[in-house]
This record gives C-alpha cells, sequence and structure tokens, in this order.
C-alpha cells in the first residue's frame, strides 16, 4: 500500500498482518493517535544485483534490439532483525518528497516540532493506509504476452476506472538527456576550439559572430547528438522541454498498443493516464506551489529536486488476472515506431544467420552462464575473451589517511596477496571493481589457506579459488582508490565474486540506430500550457 510514502503492508514473509511485533530496531516504537508509529530510521531493505538479459529481442534479430533496459528484477529484501510489520515504511535511504509527505500527514495532532531531529521515523497503521493509501502490488513484472519482451501484468482483477497504480514522475529538462561518447566529445572540443579561433568576432553566413559560449556552438558535420536509454521511458510532449520520468513500481514494464486496434483481434490499450490529486494534493501546511504552475525555467530553478508530482494509471475495462498492461504511448510515439521499424525488413533482419556480423561478440551475462573456470591474463593471450566484455569481482578496499601511511599501503614484496573477505553488503555494485585473473586452484588444495576455508565454507567439489590483481575503476572515492604504483593481489577469490561487464558503449543500448523516442501524451491533456514553451509561435 502507498500512503503518502511507499509504505508496505505485508511483511517479509507475505502475510498481509502478522500481528508480531519486530525483535530489535534502533529505536522504540509508540503509537501515536492510532494511526501512526515511530519506528528506526536505519535503511530496513538491500538489494542485490539485478538481472540481466536481452528478453529475447538481442541485436540483429529484432526491431526492439537496444530500445530497452538490459537489466531488470532488481529486488530488494528485508534486513531488519524481525522484519518489517503491517505498515512500516520500506527504507532505501532518508530523504525525497514522499517521505517528507508522510511526515507532514497529521503532523499537528503528533505535536511533533520539525527541527527536533526525531521526526523522520514515522509508520503507519494498516488500518490508516487502507483509508488513505493506493495498492502498490495491482501489477507484476513479467513475460510480455503480446511479444514485446517484459511486460507488466495485472496481479488480480481491476475493476473498470479503478486504480491500477500510482506513477509519481520526476521533471527532466529534455535537454539533459543528450550525450556524446568521449571520443566524440574530443573531437567537438577540437572543432569549436578552432572554430572559436578562425571566427571571434567576425559573422557567419547567417550573420551571426561566433562569440556565443562554447557549449552553444554547432557540432561538426559528422557528429550528431545521442539519446539516452532513459528518453524512451519518459513521458513528454513534443512541444514541451519538460520530460517525465515514471518511477512508480513496476510501470516502466508498461508496453504500447494504440486506443483502437486496426484488426480485430490486435491488442489495445487498456489503461490511460491522469493527474493523482489525492496523492499530489498540495496543502497549505506544505508551503509550496503546484509545480504543474511553474514554467520550465522556474521548475530547474528549483533550489531542490522538483519532487511531488505523481500520476495514476486507470483501467479503461475490467482487467483479468495475468492481463497484460497496455498504454497508448500516442500518435506521435507511433509514427516514430513505424519509421524506425521500416529500416528493418525481413531481408535485413535474416542477416542474423551471418555470424560475421556478430564480430565476436557475447553479451556478459552469457559469458557469466557459460564460463565456469576463469581463465588466467596468460591463457587469455592464446585464448581471448570476446573484445566487448573484461573480469571484474567485488572487493571491497579503503585506504585511511589518519591511521595508513602511504608507504604502509603499497606493498613492498609485490607478490604478496591479501586474502579476500566475504563482509555484509559486499556483493553491492559500488564494490565491482575490473580484475586480472593471474592465478587459480582447487579451492581444499595447499594454496587455500585454513582461514580462507573457515571464512568461506567447504567449497563444492571442483570449485577453484582464484588470484587476482584488482584495479580502480571511475568514481572511486579518493580512500577508495589503490595508490598509483601499487600491484593489489588479492587470493582466494571464489568464481562467485567474479562477474563479466560489457565495456562502454558495446552493449545493445549503445548499439546506432537503436529506437529512441519518449512515450508521448499529447492527446492525454496532463501538460499545463505553461510547460509548452516549445509550440510555434
Amino acid at each position: 500500500m502507498l500512503g503518502a510514502s511507499p509504505s508496505v503492508s505485508s511483511d517479509n514473509s507475505g502475510n498481509e498482518n502478522s500481528g508480531e511485533s519486530t525483535t530489535e530496531s534502533s529505536t522504540k516504537e509508540v503509537k501515536i493517535d492510532g494511526a501512526f508509529r515511530w519506528q528506526g530510521t536505519r535503511p530496513n531493505v538491500w538489494a542485490s544485483i539485478p538481472e540481466n538479459d536481452e528478453a529475447s529481442h538481442p541485436r540483429y534479430q529484432s526491431q526492439l534490439a537496444g530500445s530497452f533496459a538490459l537489466h531488470y528484477n532488481l529486488t530488494h529484501q528485508v534486513t531488519r532483525p524481525g522484519g518489517l510489520e503491517a505498515g512500516d515504511e520500506v527504507l532505501v535511504d532518508r530523504s525525497g518528497w514522499h517521505r517528507k509527505r508522510a511526515l507532514m500527514l497529521d503532523r499537528a495532532a503528533a505535536a511533533v516540532d520539525d527541527d527536533d531531529g526525531n521526526n523522520d521515523k514515522i509508520a503507519m497503521t494498516v488500518e490508516h493506509l487502507f483509508e488513505h493509501g493506493t495498492c502498490l502490488d495491482n501489477i507484476y513484472p513479467g513475460t510480455s504476452t503480446h511479444g514485446y519482451g517484459r511486460g507488466a501484468l495485472a496481479s488480480r482483477v481491476i475493476p473498470n476506472g479503478s486504480i491500477v497504480a500510482p506513477v509519481p514522475v520526476l521533471p527532466l529538462p529534455r535537454e539533459e538527456l543528450k550525450y556524446l561518447r568521449m571520443k566524440e566529445w574530443k573531437k567537438v572540443t577540437s572543432f569549436r576550439k578552432k572554430l572559436l579561433k578562425e571566427n571571434s568576432g567576425t559573422s557567419d553566413g547567417d550573420g551571426k559572430g561566433y562569440n556565443a559560449a562554447e557549449e552553444e556552438l554547432p557540432l561538426p558535420p559528422d557528429v550528431e547528438w545521442r539519446q539516452q536509454l532513459m528518453l524512451n521511458y519518459c513521458y513528454g510532449h513534443e512541444q514541451s522541454s519538460v520530460l517525465l520520468f515514471p518511477y512508480g513500481i513496476f510501470v516502466n514494464y508498461i508496453n504500447h498498443a494504440p486506443l483502437t486496434s486496426e484488426s480485430s483481434n490486435g491488442p489495445v490499450a487498456n489503461v490511460k493516464l491522469r493527474w493523482s490529486e489525492r496523492l499530489m494534493n498540495t496543502t497549505a501546511s506544505t508551503n509550496k506551489s503546484d509545480l504543474r504552475s511553474l514554467t520550465p525555467s522556474q521548475l530547474w530553478a528549483q533550489s531542490t529536486t522538483p519532487e511531488g508530482l505523481v500520476l495514476e494509471l486507470v483501467a479503461l475495462k475490467d482487467l483479468q488476472p495475468n492481463e497484460e498492461i497496455l498504454l497508448d504511448y500516442g500518435s506521435i510515439w507511433s509514427k516514430a515506431w513505424k519509421e524506425h521499424s521500416d529500416q528493418y525488413p525481413d531481408s535485413v533482419l535474416k542477416l542474423a544467420d551471418d555470424h560475421t556480423l556478430e564480430k565476436e561478440y557475447s553479451p556478459a551475462y552469457i559469458m557469466d552462464d557459460v564460463v565456469t573456470n576463469l581463465r588466467t591474463a596468460e591463457e587469455q593471450v592464446q585464448f581471448p575473451y570476446p573484445e566487448n566484455v573484461f573480469t571484474a569481482c567485488f572487493y571491497r578496499y579503503r585506504y585511511d589517511n589518519e591511521t595508513t601511511t602511504k608507504n604502509d599501503a603499497v606493498n613492498k614484496d609485490k607478490t604478496k596477496a591479501t586474502p579476500w573477505k566475504m563482509s555484509l553488503g559486499l556483493f553491492d555494485m559500488t564494490n565491482l571493481r575490473p580484475c586480472k585473473v593471474i592465478s587459480r586452484e582447487p579451492a581444499n588444495d595447499r594454496f587455500a589457506t585454513p582461514q580462507q576455508l573457515q571464512q568461506q565454507g567447504q567449497p563444492p567439489q571442483g570449485e577453484m579459488l582464484y588470484t587476482a590483481i584488482i584495479q580502480n575503476r571511475p568514481g572511486l572515492e579518493a580512500n577508495e582508490r589503490i595508490p598509483k604504483g601499487t600491484k593489489h593481489v588479492v587470493s582466494g577469490i571464489p568464481r562467485a565474486a567474479f562477474r563479466f561487464v560489457d565495456r562502454p558503449y558495446t552493449s545493445d543500448i549503445h548499439l546506432d540506430g537503436a529506437f529512441r523516442h519518449n512515450i508521448g501524451v499529447e492527446n492525454v491533456g496532463i501538460y499545463p500550457d505553461v510547460w509548452l514553451d516549445l509550440k510555434p509561435e
């Protein structure tokens, strides 16, 4: 159930109301007015690694290739001892508009001071959620019944006119979804510097001088802006620079179908979008304006992220269990999709049988499935992996400047290895680092220390432990980077700690010509006139 914040109405076993109390919490729980309950504020769920595949629409075989996210099914598991009670808030972080809305509800009755430091520990009773909340589990992700890969399906009977799912949306500037690859940016930078140097203060053919800011200058003739995959998941209007990114649960799985089908048995849309005035209701106590009254420039000038906009999906008919949820993406989107599809006739798709097109390409998720024993760097000289992948492993490295000197951090003995250790939260994607395997040994041989076997448990017959050189990846904090000149060798790494990773720009989402277009809402009426800043004069 969703009150004004993402709260759950079931415990970790799936029972609607277990009636059992949490055995441990960072704070005590006290009921207030029979509607709210204070609870601990530390995060109580953790997400493991998402699944990754092409949903049966790989490159050279499908018009859909590269038009959808390859990663999916990021599943959060309850980490709070004793589980979650019905009505407890699911905490991934401690910020966001929905949490603030939850804290605001009936704050006067709770007599809570905004500045007391303890006002972010709220939970709701099941009765309050049923009265004021919206169901989050009306839909679930699965395989599209119309051949679209992944899709959203109805969990139960959903009557005509009822709310299928809430759709909180985040406004984004359309311009921010444009990007160029690194090599392209270097070409653009060189071109613009040359342009400024040659034409500074002079006039071009249109009578305009090249004295504008560098980012406003044109691109080289052979470079075009690319569009992020995120565009395909955003709602947008062709006459607006504002995009709305939906982040409600499972709503990004919903595929397109027209309101009316050209054939008697073709799929048709069975849901529509509208503003959720109930969930989004702005009251005097929020002390904020309705974001729909602001111009795009005013939206982007906000000191904080412009949160608080909520749409909702409404059933256009009685939906049956396991029926696929379909939304009309609009006529402009349909025209763009037809133009894209026309570029891929059957004669082109047959080229999938020509394996020379693959260029030894193998997605990282397939490599993880088929490669049981990893090759060492020496073995890869003769038997290399496909060029589009590299190996990485989950490893946590910290350099403490206060207790560790630089000389201490650098191994004088370059062959000395640090034992790999399993720890809570290690298999988080932020701990995945590039690595180079230099050796492997059977897990129970003389090279595996008793301490390693005790830490990891007795491995299955034939399992290997690996020694690898751990490397840095972009985006690490200063104390997480292995010092320059250090060969950081780690031993005793199990195969489960390794992942194959696609090299930058090699996966299907980076295919040239992959479909890009926002979901159209031109005919829905949800965009206020003040947002239509691209309307022709």
